[in-house]
């Protein structure tokens, strides 16, 4: 309901230790509080992941509060510094649908009855002010099968039930959460051989053989930044870029990074590496291999290399025998 009677939903995430005392001792002292809100209890308010606030807003909530202790209070040290980093990350990424105004994160000790009552009251107002939720009864909430998919679909039924069209947001390194990120390619250094590709737990990186190119590429959505690309990339030449973009997220986007010319068989005709491998084949110490074989796929190689041993054996077999040493 709009105006006066309007009666808003408001869910309270408090941590066990602090703003949960802090609401119990206000009831205790008979504190007269608004009846719209329900305390979700948490044993810290670092166990508050964005996506609760994101379904609880999906499935129509008015307003969120995320209530922990002081900083420096934390029962489990920095679990408010925490969630306080989170609420923010996810502020600044909604401000353009004005959801960030619907939650918030508040400071409460055990001590502080007279506080969790004014903040009680003045999250009321504020939500009375701003109405009902505009997504309330225009999208479901979804399960994904896991966190990043869940993220990505709780995303896109808000901007969907509001009818806009996400745009640019970046967060940087100091912003952002940890978990999100995307690999950055070195093109001067990367010789396509597909080793971050195929380790990449998440299948973010792709790898693709078209148009007599080897094409690398990354869906920015999906990275939880586990950094075995780097970490197995034996160039060097893929680093994890910690970061989120919202609109390349949302809208999954496929990025490439590096395209590399691939050598083809001169006997077969088959593509089979990249140009740089070759390249770098040939460079390295104590290999002294000709240069017509590096232009053989390895089944042709294998079969030129059998064709040239036994020639040289026929030849030895036959000097041997000519010679006259075969007869003693």
């Amino acid at each position: 309901m709009e105006g006066n009677n309007f009666e808003p939903r408001i869910i309270a995430f408090c941590c066990n230790w602090c703003a949960y005392a802090g609401a119990d001792m206000a009831g205790v002292s008979r504190l007269e509080m608004p009846p719209y809100f329900r305390i979700i209890r948490v044993m810290c308010t670092g166990r508050v992941d964005p996506l609760f606030i994101l379904h609880a807003l999906a499935s129509g909530a008015d307003g969120i509060i995320v209530a922990g202790c002081h900083p420096g209070d934390c029962h489990y040290i920095s679990g408010n510094l925490k969630a306080e980093q989170r609420v923010k990350f996810l502020k600044e990424m909604l401000k353009q649908t004005g959801m960030d105004k619907r939650f918030e994160m508040y400071f409460v000790s055990a001590g502080e009855a007279n506080r969790f009552h004014d903040i009680i009251w003045e999250f009321t107002e504020r939500i009375k002010k701003l109405g009902p939720n505009p997504v309330k009864g225009k999208v479901s909430p979804y399960m994904g099968i896991h966190k990043r998919e869940q993220l990505l679909l709780e995303l896109t039924a808000i901007f969907n039930g509001l009818k806009k069209e996400p745009q640019p947001f970046f967060a940087g390194e100091e912003e952002v959460i940890p978990g999100f990120g995307q690999p950055e390619f070195d093109s001067e250094r990367c010789v396509g051989c597909g080793a971050c590709y195929r380790n990449c737990p998440e299948n973010v990186i792709h790898l693709n053989d078209v148009d007599g190119k080897r094409v690398l590429s990354h869906y920015h959505w999906s990275c939880i930044t586990c950094s075995t690309c780097e970490e197995i990339c034996p160039e060097e030449a893929v680093k994890i870029k910690k970061g989120f973009e919202l609109k390349e997220f949302i809208d999954q986007v496929e990025t490439v990074d590096v395209e590399l010319p691939l050598r083809k068989c001169v006997e077969c005709g088959k593509m089979f590496a990249t140009s740089p491998q070759i390249e770098k084949l040939m460079k390295e110490e104590g290999i002294d291999i000709p240069e017509e074989l590096m232009n053989l796929c390895p089944d042709c190689r294998n079969r030129a290399m059998a064709r040239k041993f036994k020639e040289i054996a026929v030849n030895e077999i036959s000097n041997v025998i000519y010679s006259g040493d075969y007869y003693g």
